[in-house]
């Protein structure tokens, strides 16, 4: 599992691996809530995939939307502390603006996930959980294990 750059992936907590990033209950309108489900490694939903566009830049400095390949809605930080959603939104709208930056841990190829608005922070499992259904927040940067991610190319 590892970022390369614009694709599709299945985007998948480090401290959960059995989990994935899901646009909840795969809602064909905007502003569903992002939490952790149960993976479906073989066959994942689309509403657990996610399309990366590159906006701008290039390397740990390129920007990237993040798009749920079921809605075609962007992953945002819609505000401070705050479950991540995907509202309808300009794509040039800052807070559905991303980097992904390389944090290797224990031998893993993991990631952080940091919003372009730095007060939004990163990509955060709440609480560390390992259970589906978690909301997945934007919360300030602290590189814990909760706010590293494998990239699993679809």
């Amino acid at each position: 599992m590892g970022f390369s750059g614009p694709g599709i992936y299945e985007i998948v907590p480090y401290q959960a691996p059995n989990l994935s990033m899901n646009a909840w209950d795969g809602l064909m309108q905007a502003g569903a809530e992002v939490k952790t489900y149960n993976r479906n490694q073989d066959d994942p939903s689309t509403n657990a995939l996610w399309q990366l566009a590159l906006v701008s830049g290039s390397g740990d400095s390129g920007e990237y939307l993040i798009i749920n390949v079921r809605t075609g809605f962007f992953l945002t930080a819609t505000s401070d502390k705050k479950v991540t959603t995907t509202p309808q939104i300009s794509p040039t709208d800052p807070s559905c603006h991303w980097t992904i930056k390389s944090m290797p841990a224990n031998g893993y190829d993991v990631y952080t996930v940091n919003n372009k608005v730095s007060s939004r922070g990163q990509l955060n499992v709440t609480g560390s959980s390992n259970k589906s259904g978690t909301e997945i927040i934007a919360w300030p940067i602290e590189n814990t294990d909760n706010t590293k991610w494998y990239f699993e190319s679809h």
